[in-house]
Parts: C-alpha cells; structure tokens; sequence
C-alpha cells in the first residue's frame, strides 16, 4: 500500500488534536496563597509606600502543571540531599518544586513599585 494514500486519512484523524490545542484553555481555579511585604523574603517588614512587594505559592495540580512545563531538574543547594526536585526559570523568580511526599509548590512574585518579576521563595 502506497503511504501517500494515507495521508489524507492521517490529517483527519490528527485534525482535532491540532485545532484543540490551538484554542485557548479557560481559566481555571487552583490553590494558592500570596504575601504582601516590604523589605526581603528573609527579613520582611510591613509594605510602605516606595516598597511593597507580593510573593505568590501555587500548589496542587496547577503547580504539577507548572512544574512539568518547566523542566528539567535543577541543583538546588537548599534542597540538596532532601530528595526534593527542584525548577526554575526567570533567573530563579519562578521556583516549582515536587516533594518526597508527592506535593507540588510553585513560588514568584513581584515588586509592586517597579513591577518587576522577583522571586517568591528564599532557602
């Protein structure tokens, strides 16, 4: 059997897969918890006027989500021999990590007063 026969019944089946991953996704709930602060992570204060920032964790399956889309695995000095796995990405300001007991949690955050993207977990 000649394989070019095939084609056109292979792009009908593949069709809907195409066109389905094409449209977007609705938004959807999850479970999250967010921080307003001022100063660092490490030492926060209480947000002022020229300083006030957010730290966002995401947990649960939008941060497996996450977590699978950022891969791969990366060395974590914090987490080294905890047999936690550990991803970044944005220089560190998203961090998603997986637990040994099977727990998903993402963490970033933003500097309200210049909107940059900052990271939303310390060590």
């Amino acid at each position: 059997m000649n394989i070019q026969r095939l084609y056109p019944l292979i792009f009908l089946l593949v069709l809907p897969v195409i066109a389905a991953d094409t449209e977007p996704r609705p938004y959807l709930q999850t479970s999250a918890s967010y921080r307003l602060y001022g100063g660092g992570l490490g030492n926060p204060t209480a947000p002022r006027p020229n300083d006030k920032k957010v730290a966002f964790s995401i947990e649960g399956p939008a941060a497996r989500k996450i977590f699978d889309a950022i891969g791969p695995d990366q060395r974590y000095p914090c987490t080294e021999g905890s047999g936690m796995r550990v991803r970044h990405k944005d220089h560190e300001h998203l961090t998603c990590t997986l637990s040994k007991q099977n727990e998903y949690v993402c963490s970033f955050g933003f500097d309200l007063v210049s909107g940059k993207s900052i990271g939303g977990s310390i060590c």
